[in-house]
């Protein structure tokens, strides 16, 4: 990708202030028990264009800047890295694995992606590396040379012969390991995802059940997840700086 950030100095504007600025800080916010942080934008309603994007950290959590992590203390830096993508124009990804606590909320098993929405557990640094589904992403985002000579698969996905709006199609590269997905994003079913390398890939499709269907789509959308895990049928072949050409996948009910 190309893209850059500068450090400006320190402030003593607080984020979430229409000041102009993008800043970075703390702010104590108790009742926001499972917000560790967040990103705010203010656009201008005339022009479209980005005046400010400002990121909070919830000091009502424990925080940590050691280099190693700090058990029961969460990464800044893990943190801060995630919240610069929603600041770079990243939405969340769904590469990830979970498990319902009893005491609510989900804690993260597994996870393929920085901007899954959910953190892994204090004391973690592991959000602290881009990984493949990052980094497409943002280089889909500010591509670069180096982008431009990857592949993608593109296709469409139904149930019961119907399209199938918010499915989470996943293209698996088995010669490095690398996962990058994205999502079924219109009435007819549509997908694709790009950045990959050229190859076979295995393709699947799943539904959005390790997080809250509302950190990837608007509330007012319906998302359905009665549905199985499918695999396409054959091993799909990305071409260097090509497409595969339409991949059909109908999945089967629970």
């Amino acid at each position: 990708a190309s893209i850059t950030y500068e450090f400006a100095g320190f402030t003593s504007a607080l984020p979430n202030e229409d000041d102009g600025m993008s800043t970075l800080g703390f702010l104590e916010k108790p009742e926001l028990d499972r917000v560790l942080a967040s990103t705010s934008f203010l656009i201008d309603d005339a022009t479209g264009a980005l005046i400010e994007a400002d990121i909070f950290f919830n000091s009502a959590f424990p925080w940590s800047v050691a280099e190693n992590g700090e058990s029961g203390r969460f990464d800044v830096q893990s943190i801060a890295l995630h919240e610069i993508g929603h600041m770079s124009g990243l939405g969340h990804s769904a590469l990830g694995e979970t498990e319902l606590r009893e005491s609510g909320g989900r804690r993260v098993i597994a996870s393929e992606a920085v901007m899954f929405p959910i953190a892994f557990a204090a004391g973690s640094i592991a959000g602290r590396t881009p990984r493949a589904d990052d980094i497409a992403g943002i280089s889909d985002l500010y591509p670069d040379g180096d982008f431009r000579q990857l592949g993608s698969i593109s296709g469409r996905v139904t149930k019961d012969g119907r399209p199938l709006f918010g499915a989470h199609v996943v293209a698996f590269d088995p010669a490095s390991g690398a996962l990058v997905g994205n999502f079924t994003l219109n009435a007819q079913g549509q997908f694709s995802i790009d950045g990959l390398s050229a190859g076979p890939h295995i393709l699947r499709v799943e539904p959005l059940d390790d997080a809250d269907i509302d950190s990837f789509f608007e509330s007012t959308r319906t998302v359905d997840l009665e549905y199985r895990v499918t695999y396409a049928n054959r091993l799909i072949v990305v071409s260097r700086r090509g497409d595969s050409g339409p991949v059909d996948i109908e999945v089967a009910r629970k």
